[in-house]
C-alpha cells in the first residue's frame, strides 16, 4: 500500500466535524472578522479623505482671498501718493467662482500710525460661504508707503 492509498483511506473514514492537522484555510467566522475588521479601516480611510477635502478648499479660499489682497494692495501703490482715496463701502468680488468681501482702510493721519508723508495701508480680504469656520477669517496685508522728502542736506 503506498501513500497514496493510505491518505484516500484515511479521508473516505474521517468523521464529518473532526478538523485534522494537515487541514488547511479559513472558517467562516474567521472571514467574518477579517472583513469587519477591513470595513472598520475602509470607513476610517474614507473620513480622512472627507476632511482632507474640506480643509484642501478651505486652504484654497485662504490662498485666492492672500493674492485677492496683494492685487488691491498693488492697485493702491501704483496710485499716485497724493490723490490716493480709500473706499468707504466694502467691496464685493467674485473669483473662481467663490464670493469675498474686500476693505480698505488708508491711514494718513497721526492718530492710527500715518502722517502727511506716510501712509499705512490695510486691505483686509474675507472670504464667504466656506465650508470650515477656519477658512471665513479674514486675511488682512498691511503695507507701508511713504512720499519721497528732500532732506535738508541734499544738494
Amino acid at each position: 500500500m503506498n501513500l497514496l492509498d493510505h491518505k484516500t483511506k484515511e479521508f473516505r473514514h474521517r468523521k464529518p466535524g473532526n478538523r485534522t492537522d494537515t487541514q488547511q484555510g479559513f472558517t467562516l467566522l474567521e472571514t467574518v472578522i477579517a472583513l469587519l475588521i477591513m470595513t472598520v479601516a475602509g470607513l476610517g480611510i474614507a473620513t480622512l479623505f472627507a476632511y482632507a477635502i474640506s480643509y484642501n478648499t478651505g486652504a484654497g479660499d485662504r490662498a485666492a482671498a492672500l493674492s485677492i489682497a496683494q492685487q488691491y494692495s498693488e492697485r493702491i501703490r501704483k496710485t499716485p501718493f497724493a490723490g490716493i482715496t480709500a473706499p468707504t463701502l466694502p467691496d464685493s468680488i467674485t473669483r473662481l467662482g467663490r464670493p469675498y468681501t474686500v476693505a480698505t482702510t488708508i491711514c494718513t493721519t497721526s492718530n492710527c500710525g500715518g502722517s502727511s508723508t506716510l501712509e499705512i495701508i490695510k486691505v483686509t480680504v474675507t472670504p464667504q460661504g466656506g465650508s470650515s469656520p477656519w477658512a471665513n477669517i479674514p486675511v488682512v496685508v498691511v503695507s507701508q508707503r511713504a512720499t519721497p522728502v528732500l532732506g535738508a542736506n541734499f544738494q
